[in-house]
């Protein structure tokens, strides 16, 4: 599945860029959130993890204005990291982008991080997935480390196939300057891989994991952006 996965973006990602591009899930106003993190961080040289990195467009902002050390990028496919390279080549960093599964990539992991950033890209795991995902993430961070976890999350009394539903009906009604064919390639996407969790079990999962939510930011009942902390050892 992931590879197909991966295959679908790949043929397709002048469409995603599209998506972006008009902010239909709210890139835009996640990016202003993410931008505004950074800016409160302490003054250090940071570790970036990024899992489903693409082309690393979503933080380059970041990546150009706020000091890094390191810069680590995860994606399924090819083509978007070649793309990340050239976007990240003249930078103050060599960027390390590694392809394949995340929970495999992320389990063999050795290196440490300050910021672990994930975009649209988790909810292609399933729950039990997910739980292991950010028990390896908070291992991967240091302590007063924070991940950034931006995606599409459920109603706590919505299922998957209403979620389906109701994300075809926004598809179809909203994302109005995409053609007929670009909508229903998207929709065929979600309907093949997406799993998306409630926002509320996910909590409990980062919880559990030893995180603590340090802020949530939901524009609108699909999709949502959770800022999770490692305490610190004397927290």
């Amino acid at each position: 599945m992931e590879q197909n996965s991966a295959r679908v973006f790949s043929e397709h990602w002048s469409i995603y860029q599209k998506i972006i591009l008009h902010n239909y899930m709210n890139h835009e106003e996640f990016a202003c959130k993410v931008f505004d993190l950074f800016t409160k961080l302490p003054e250090k040289n940071l570790h970036i993890l990024d899992i489903g990195c693409g082309d690393a467009a979503t933080l380059l902002p970041v990546l150009q204005q706020f000091p890094v050390s390191s810069y680590t990028g995860y994606d399924l496919s090819s083509p978007p990291l070649q793309l990340a390279a050239a976007h990240l080549m003249h930078h103050n960093f060599s960027p390390v982008l590694k392809q394949g599964n995340m929970m495999a990539l992320i389990q063999e992991e050795e290196k440490q991080f300050d910021i672990i950033h994930s975009s649209f890209a988790i909810h292609h795991l399933q729950d039990n997935e997910k739980e292991k995902l950010l028990q390896a993430c908070f291992c991967r961070l240091y302590p007063g480390g924070k991940m950034i976890y931006t995606d599409v999350f459920r109603q706590q009394h919505i299922s998957r196939d209403q979620y389906i539903e109701e994300y075809f009906s926004y598809i179809k009604n909203e994302w109005l300057l995409l053609a007929t064919y670009e909508k229903e390639l998207v929709s065929e996407h979600v309907r093949q891989y997406d799993f998306p969790s409630r926002l509320e079990e996910t909590i409990g999962w980062s919880e559990l994991a030893g995180f603590s939510v340090l802020a949530r930011y939901r524009p609108d009942h699909l999709h949502a952006m959770l800022v999770l902390t490692k305490p610190k050892r004397d927290e």
